[in-house]
């Protein structure tokens, strides 16, 4: 469940730069609000897969993370369940469910912008949350071992023992509150627009996941011949399996369009 991880999170950095800058005609955006929209929109492209107890979301905060993947999972079981029609395939209705639909994510931008209206202590946890998922996202992307060849000389060698520590539960949590507590300091101000970012980010890594053999129920709730579950995505020859070149490229490309979109935005 790791192997997306990377990517989603690099897709996610380049939807939450695009995203608050979609806000600036309703908010003040300067260097400290692109920052703060990029890690929530990491984090944000991982959330999906809260439904997975073994994926990077249910292991990034430990016990809260892994309680909240369990009470993710009961959710998507009974609205599918609950939902289903009689063209719909049999299925647990746990993961690729429920938190891979647009509806979902922006229901839960929804809440979450409404709860940073009412609570700057709301939008510190959303921070805090967030940028922990993209911080163990991003760190599942740096090499396993000690590179090789041109890799070992453009690369530091000391990444391994940096991507050891950075997923580890209690070294994720407070890297997260450290970075919260700095951008709030520095006068981060994303507001209740943090809402729309998450669910940009969220959706981003819907999309993600549309392009991969299983697909999504991207049309959740409106049936699609019949089925309200439909798996939707790309046409099946285009396709690609986790953890494969186009999902790599599709990374390290956002990766690199980050720092280029949020210099020219400001």
């Amino acid at each position: 469940m790791a192997m997306m991880a990377p990517a989603h999170a690099a897709t996610g950095l380049l939807a939450g730069v695009l995203a608050t800058h979609a806000m600036s005609p309703l908010m003040d955006v300067g260097p400290l609000e692109v920052a703060a929209g990029a890690a929530i929109g990491a984090g944000a492209a991982l959330l999906p897969d809260i439904d997975h107890p073994g994926s990077t979301v249910a292991r990034a905060h430990g016990p809260l993370t892994a309680w909240l993947s369990r009470a993710a999972r009961w959710a998507s079981t009974e609205t599918y369940y609950r939902t289903l029609t009689r063209h719909d395939t049999v299925a647990d209705g746990a993961h690729r469910f429920l938190w891979h639909t647009p509806a979902a994510a922006l229901a839960t931008g929804l809440a979450v912008g409404i709860g940073a209206t009412l609570s700057t202590w709301v939008l510190a946890g959303v921070l805090w949350f967030t940028i922990g998922l993209g911080v163990r996202g991003l760190a599942q992307g740096l090499p396993r071992g000690r590179p090789s060849g041109l890799a070992a000389a453009l690369l530091p060698r000391g990444l391994p023992r940096l991507r050891r520590h950075l997923l580890r539960w209690p070294v994720i949590t407070a890297v997260a509150a450290a970075a919260t507590g700095v951008l709030l300091y520095a006068g981060a101000s994303p507001g209740p627009y943090v809402g729309a970012v998450l669910a940009g980010g969220m959706v981003t890594g819907i999309l993600g996941d549309a392009l991969t053999r299983s697909a999504v129920p991207l049309a959740w709730p409106v049936p699609v011949r019949g089925r309200r579950w439909a798996m939707v995505g790309l046409p099946r020859r285009m396709r690609f399996a986790t953890g494969t070149w186009p999902e790599r490229v599709i990374g390290w490309g956002c990766a690199a369009a980050t720092p280029l979109a949020g210099g020219a935005l400001l």
